[in-house]
């Protein structure tokens, strides 16, 4: 029995990541395709699948238009009217900083760092901001530590001398913290 229970959690184990996985990308698919479907149907051009399609060329003609100096300046300026309206302008700032933390031309989570508390205790995180400011002391940074197995976590304010900059991917340190330490980069 003990066997039995033994290989029955193994297999539980290795089909859970990859039902999850394609569970995800199903509802993503739905979603991207639900988008634009009452339009397409209205038009007689939906079709499943189309509505993906449709979503990733919208998403890309936004990006070419954003790249264009002259339709840069439009969004930026209709950015700024929408940062005005109480409340909906705070939802949208607070979403729009963290989708560019992640971005790669910003700072955010792109510098793994490991704090060194004592010479026993180091705690890895990422340097999040090293200019001085209200919140930060001249010779202090700010250390965003990330708790393990889930996205929430503490900021700390430490001195300089204390965090050291590791050479690693944002994509690899982000795996390594959120599990536990569990998924580790291979030395060679």
């Amino acid at each position: 029995m003990k066997k039995f229970i033994g290989i029955f959690l193994k297999g539980l184990l290795i089909l859970t990541p990859l039902v999850l996985t394609f569970y995800i990308l199903y509802k993503m698919f739905l979603i991207t395709d639900g988008l634009f479907k009452g339009m397409l149907e209205r038009f007689g051009l939906y079709f499943p699948g189309f509505g993906v399609i449709v979503t990733l060329a919208v998403i890309f003609l936004v990006g070419l238009l954003a790249s264009n100096w002259l339709t840069n300046g439009l969004l930026n300026y209709m950015e700024k009217l929408l940062t005005k309206i109480p409340i909906l302008g705070n939802i949208y700032g607070i979403i729009k900083d963290t989708v560019n933390s992640f971005s790669a031309n910003k700072k955010g989570f792109s510098r793994l760092v490991m704090v060194n508390m004592s010479s026993e205790l180091k705690l890895l995180g990422f340097l999040t901001n090293d200019e001085e400011s209200a919140f930060i002391p001249k010779g202090y940074v700010a250390v965003y530590l990330m708790q393990s197995m889930q996205w929430a976590g503490n900021l700390i304010v430490v001195p300089q001398d204390q965090v050291q900059l590791l050479e690693v991917s944002s994509e690899e340190a982000l795996k390594f913290i959120a599990s536990a330490g569990l998924l580790s980069k291979k030395t060679n």
